[in-house]
């Protein structure tokens, strides 16, 4: 199995003659640096359509000083995360191969990327690294500084765009702070670095060095946002990183493990299923609308089943809990055993339904169609309005949200109205999520009032879903002669949750009011 570690990191360009400086100037306190020097030999591997590098996936084998090993990273929100596997020399008496191949569990992971074509070296890295290691008073990692003489050789795929440059990587350690990450890009930005558009090593090397500098925040990678069209698809990028991540989390996690604590991958997942879809619902005119019909379907498929798999592990955590919280003279016979072994089966069956889920050539056609949105997206004429007009589809959402939200604040509103409610303001959430880097406080507000909905119904729902489960286990002990009193002390406590949330949403949504 391998071993995982998040990345939090900033990049930066700089000229071959760029003074670092001496990086104490910067510090406050008692830190230590510790300086050391590495040579690093990376070779790439990647499909002969570069489908890893257009999913923002690299592979790579690494000798050298440091982090030997196969090496898979993956995009985030702000983060990177990278799985590791140990090199494995040849077998005794086997030749070893002319082209070494990565373990299997990481090709199996990247399959649905690669299309079972298997993946060749595309670029060979020699970097020779500078490390600063800034280290507080206990002696634990706080940033780490890397400069970096990077010297690219092709391995015959394509031409290389740019064969030598420098920069300079910053990532954060255990003790390390977001504004350890920021003063040191300030410091680096005010000596004439600046932050790299490249994702990777490997992006740069392949596709050249950007025509214009990037002086933003820490988590730039591009240029200014001027079209409608850009600010949606930005968005909808996030959202198959956060599936792509999520897939690699999910098939890289043994069954046993992931019954034994919440699978936050699932969740993850999940949610950019329904961001992805709500999207392609909100700016409906931007999409060519066959592409986005298809695309919405399976994504509703996807999310049904991660929902089965993710629906249980909150029901777990949810009635266990209630059970801990009952009296104990309440509590008549193994009732949290017995909850917990039925969740627990039914959790592994659709875990293990869930893993064949992401083997199938159904999920892997999805996949490839994400990555086609990301490089070569179906868009309208109505993408190529100025940014200024995302307002517009906003404010439908915010309109349609204001009558859902209407009809569920009366007294005889209906569960039906409540969830149609329920999923306006998701709409409306994600279509503020969306927005937000161009209207900000007014889409703001906009999330504010529907994610505070969503939690309200969202408790109901649970609480209607856990009913239906209790009664459905009393009425297995019935069938076997035990006890069910304590299963009836539940069902009547997650009754009472619902009505009371359901009561609680009818209210926010009579009093809610957006401007």
């Amino acid at each position: 199995m391998a071993e995982t570690q998040r990345e939090i990191e900033s990049k930066f360009d700089v000229a071959p003659d760029f003074v670092l400086g001496d990086l104490g100037e910067m510090l406050n306190g008692p830190d230590g640096i510790d300086q050391r020097q590495s040579e690093l030999l990376s070779t790439y591997y990647d499909t002969a359509d570069f489908d890893l590098l257009d999913a923002r996936m690299t592979v790579r084998r690494r000798t050298g000083t440091d982090d030997t090993g196969w090496h898979l990273k993956l995009p985030g929100e702000g983060f990177r995360t990278e799985y590791r596997w140990p090199l494995s020399g040849p077998t005794p008496g086997v030749d070893a191969p002319a082209t070494p191949q990565p373990p299997s569990e990481l090709a199996d992971l990247i399959r649905p990327f690669t299309h079972d074509i298997g993946i060749v070296p595309v670029a060979r890295l020699r970097v020779s690294r500078t490390r600063y290691r800034v280290l507080d008073a206990a002696g634990v990692l706080r940033f780490e500084v890397a400069d970096d003489q990077v010297y690219v050789d092709s391995c015959g795929m394509v031409p290389i765009a740019e064969t030598r440059w420098r920069e300079i990587e910053v990532e954060l350690g255990p003790a390390g702070r977001r504004k350890d990450l920021r003063a040191v890009g300030t410091w680096l930005v005010a000596r004439n670095a600046y932050y790299s558009a490249s994702g990777s090593k490997l992006e740069r090397a392949l596709r050249g060095r950007p025509v214009e500098p990037v002086e933003n925040t820490d988590d730039a990678e591009g240029s200014e946002v001027t079209t409608v069209g850009a600010v949606v698809l930005n968005y909808l990028s996030a959202q198959i990183d956060a599936l792509t991540s999520g897939h690699v989390a999910i098939a890289s996690t043994p069954v046993e493990a992931s019954t034994l604590s919440p699978d936050e991958a699932v969740h993850r997942m999940r949610v950019a299923t329904r961001r992805l879809r709500s999207t392609l619902r909100t700016f409906t005119a931007v999409f060519d609308h066959r592409r986005a019909s298809w695309l919405d379907g399976e994504l509703a498929w996807l999310a049904g089943e991660l929902g089965e798999v993710r629906d249980r592990q909150v029901l777990r955590a949810r009635l266990a809990r209630a059970v801990d919280e009952l009296p104990a003279f309440l509590v008549l016979g193994p009732v949290a055993e017995r909850v917990d072994r039925v969740l627990s089966s039914e959790l592994r069956q659709h875990r293990e339904a869930l893993l064949a889920t992401t083997r199938s050539t159904r999920y892997h056609a999805l996949f490839v169609e994400l990555i086609q949105w990301r490089t070569a997206a179906p868009l309208t004429d109505e993408a190529t309005k100025p940014a200024d007009q995302l307002d517009e589809y906003v404010g439908t959402a915010q309109r349609r949200l204001d009558r859902k939200l209407k009809r569920a604040g009366r007294r005889s509103a209906t569960d039906g109205e409540l969830h149609a409610a329920r999923k306006a303001g998701k709409r409306a959430r994600y279509a503020g999520e969306a927005a937000l880097p161009l209207l900000g406080k007014d889409a703001g507000e906009l999330m504010r009032v529907a994610e505070n909905l969503q939690n309200l119904l969202g408790e109901h729902q649970d609480a209607v879903v856990a009913t239906e489960l209790l009664r459905r286990i009393a009425e297995q002990v019935a069938d076997e002669g035990g006890n069910t009193f304590t299963y009836g002390v539940l069902v009547a406590d997650q009754r009472r949750i619902a009505t009371e949330s359901a009561a609680a949403a009818r209210a926010s949504a009579g009093n809610a009011e957006i401007e």
